[in-house]
């Protein structure tokens, strides 16, 4: 099962970052490229087996379901219910880490997948890199405002 770890830093502190990640449904508030996100069926946000849709920039749908939220470890985990990607079983899971002393936060982003086809290149790897890069940047520059 192929996997992507990225684990980068964030400046500000860990408390308000996990302020914006843990709303689950409020994915459209920080991440340009997802113009709509909403929980679905009128359930919780946060609440464990809820769904959020995402409308994506070029009008596809991707629909995840939350698996675990801990505040006291500050991570999360969810799956793709229905994505427009190639991959299968596809599972992410976030943690911050507080930096002792300052106001910044590590974040490790982990994705573990089943690629639909064989992918010898690892370009599915590549392209899940790309899509946690961009979401680490994206929240990195929301919360830089």
């Amino acid at each position: 099962m192929p996997s992507v770890h990225y684990n980068a830093l964030i400046d500000s502190d860990a408390k308000r970052v996990w302020n914006v990640l843990k709303q689950f449904g409020g994915i459209s508030q920080w991440h340009p490229t997802i113009p709509e996100s909403l929980i679905e069926d009128n359930q919780p946000d946060r609440l464990v087996g809820c769904i959020r849709r995402l409308t994506l920039e070029s009008g596809s749908i991707l629909r995840e379901r939350l698996l675990a939220m801990d505040d006291s470890q500050l991570s999360f985990s969810y799956r793709f219910e229905e994505a427009p990607l190639p991959v299968d079983d596809y599972v992410m899971t976030v943690k911050l880490i507080p930096v002792s002393g300052q106001d910044k936060t590590l974040i490790q982003w982990s994705a573990r997948f089943d690629n639909r086809e064989p992918d010898p290149q690892g370009q599915q790897l590549v392209v899940i890199r790309d899509l946690i890069v961009g979401g680490h940047d994206s929240l990195q520059a929301y919360l830089g405002r």
